[in-house]
């Protein structure tokens, strides 16, 4: 999924013009989330590898998307090594790792359960556009699991996150 520098431009503008927003809204401390999990990732070529990320999110409440919709941004660290057996070469190793940056929406099913949507862009070693799509089921007001898919310019991954508010 190779994506061109002015997509890329447009939404780094995007996402700080957002920035600006929270800013002239007043930030607020309490309404921070942070998150860690692992994930399953796959890069053509290479063996399937666990790796783990971590993302710290703030909720958007003057963005409006409509019904019950929520959204936020989410500025997190990704890092994955990727092995290979090659007959007679022994074993390659490449790693992904990085900075991201997305915006997020969540919309809800019920009262536990969210669908949610992510893009954003990647900074680091898979630099580029990054979107993806889970969901979130509420363990109570401060805590929660998510599953998701994202998919990078080279790198996928099903991932598995415990999210907490800080309140």
């Amino acid at each position: 999924m190779k994506t061109n520098k002015k997509i890329q431009t447009a939404l780094a503008l995007a996402m700080l013009f957002t920035a600006q927003g929270v800013a002239a809204e007043g930030f607020d401390q309490s309404k921070l989330y942070v998150g860690a999990g692992l994930g399953n990732n796959s890069l053509t070529g290479f063996d399937s590898a666990i790796g783990w990320q971590f993302f710290a999110g703030y909720p958007l409440e003057m963005v409006k998307l409509g019904e019950g919709v929520t959204s936020s941004i989410e500025v997190g660290y990704m890092s994955t090594t990727f092995k290979q057996e090659i007959l007679f070469f022994g074993t390659i190793e490449t790693s992904a790792k990085g900075l991201w940056a997305t915006y997020v929406a969540n919309y809800p099913v019920n009262e536990q359960v969210d669908a949610l949507g992510r893009i954003g862009l990647d900074f680091g070693d898979d630099s580029g556009l990054m979107f993806g799509v889970g969901g979130e089921y509420k363990l109570d007001e401060q805590k929660a699991v998510r599953l998701e898919y994202v998919i990078r310019d080279n790198v996928n991954s099903l991932q598995g996150n415990f999210v907490y508010r800080l309140k």
